[in-house]
């Protein structure tokens, strides 16, 4: 699976981008963690994890950071986009603004794309674009990539965090378990507080769903 984060707001891109390893992270201990920056950087590198498994684990956690800062990287990532997508393993993709060639490579052949641009610049959606009742629906199936795409979207969507909560709340109510809607509630309260980020927490929560 292949998830790009990219964007004029560097800051912001890196920001879900480590949000969403270290979740995985905390969701996968068993899962190598590979770290290739533009110094580290060779084909045969992410050749090698494309099929391959660590040796105590089962899986490859891979974080291509800034690659393309490297020539050569520049002018052979697109030729692993669909491998990258098709692997057992999880490549995270982690880039500065994208020139229109690439993007589109990475928009045609990756699971989810996220293009942060500076706040003050208008969502790509409408508010009334998004159904915030589907991503309620893949956590009652306890789907957190899908459900964390999802919220994604609805946030560049322009659907305010506290809105989602309440149909998440509405949602985690009719679960067998009643942890999540606590959480959800305990977020909602310390989010109003100030104490948390509630789109940030909403984010961390979706990923740990199980």
């Amino acid at each position: 699976m292949l998830y790009v984060f990219h964007g004029p707001d560097t800051r912001a891109a890196a920001k879900k981008a480590h949000t969403l390893i270290d979740s995985l992270r905390a969701k996968r201990p068993d899962a190598a963690f590979e770290k290739v920056d533009a110094d580290s950087w060779s084909p045969a590198i992410v050749e090698g994890h494309l099929g391959g498994q660590g040796l105590f684990s089962s899986k490859y956690i891979v974080f291509l950071d800034r690659v393309t800062e490297n020539q050569e990287a520049k002018e052979k990532i697109a030729d692993f986009i669909r491998a990258m997508e098709e692997s057992p393993n999880i490549f995270i993709v982690l880039e500065g603004k994208l020139g229109a060639e690439l993007k589109r490579a990475f928009q045609k052949g990756a699971e989810r794309v996220v293009e942060c641009e500076p706040k003050a610049k208008s969502a790509p959606f409408k508010k009334d674009e998004f159904n915030v009742f589907a991503l309620a629906n893949a956590v009652g199936r306890r789907e957190p990539l899908k459900a964390w795409i999802m919220y994604r979207r609805a946030v560049e969507a322009g659907v305010a965090a506290e809105n989602i909560l309440g149909v998440l709340f509405w949602k985690a109510k009719s679960m067998p378990s009643p942890a999540l809607a606590r959480d959800i509630l305990l977020l909602y309260h310390e989010g109003h507080r100030g104490a948390r980020d509630l789109e940030l927490g909403l984010e961390r929560m979706l990923l740990a769903i199980r």
